[in-house]
């Protein structure tokens, strides 16, 4: 594939993954099956394009990052689907080779780290989901500083799942930490 293809599919699929990532408001039902059958057929195609470009980065001899984004973006819209069973194992897929490609104290593997923990929170299997958010959080305060703006939504993920497992105090001295953080 040309650098300037790959480029643009790179710009592509990362459009769609921020897609899939948006909460979205639920629509009310339309009156007749026709705007349903588009969100369907949006949703088919969005799962398409991120397939392929699984197989074009799996199809290389080396894995590289390209193949842990993939990885990463298939399990993220299968986590935003709710099937929680496919999205795990994309995940975990993907978090070697952000390991090898891009170093385990990379940002990048820190996301895949925070996918994997919101599935077992969504299963709340919150004591298999507290060491992945701990570990991303310590790469993402390697990676940027202990008081950078891009740690809050790691420290608020963290808080949660400490009160969720009734560490309240551990979790309000993460919430205190998290609002000394200042706003970007």
């Amino acid at each position: 594939m040309k650098p300037i293809v790959r480029k643009e599919m790179a710009g592509l699929f990362l459009l769609l993954f921020l897609a899939a990532c948006e909460e979205r408001v639920p629509s009310p039902p339309a009156s007749t099956s026709e705007p349903t059958l588009l969100r369907e057929n949006d949703k088919a195609a969005e799962e398409l394009v991120l397939l392929e470009a699984l197989r074009e980065a799996e199809a290389r001899v080396q894995p590289d990052s390209d193949l842990a984004v993939a990885l990463h973006n298939v399990g993220e819209l299968y986590r935003v689907r709710g099937d929680l069973a496919a999205a795990e194992s994309y995940f975990w897929r993907a978090l070697p080779v952000w390991a090898a490609s891009v170093g385990a104290m990379d940002p990048r593997m820190a996301m895949s780290l925070s996918s994997l923990a919101l599935v077992f929170e969504s299963r709340k299997e919150y004591t298999k989901a507290l060491p992945l958010v701990e570990q991303a959080l310590k790469i993402r305060e390697a990676a940027f500083g202990v008081d950078h703006p891009r740690l809050v939504p790691s420290l608020e993920q963290y808080a949660g799942l400490l009160r969720l497992v009734n560490r309240t105090e551990e979790a309000e001295r993460i919430d205190a930490r998290r609002a000394r953080i200042p706003a970007p």
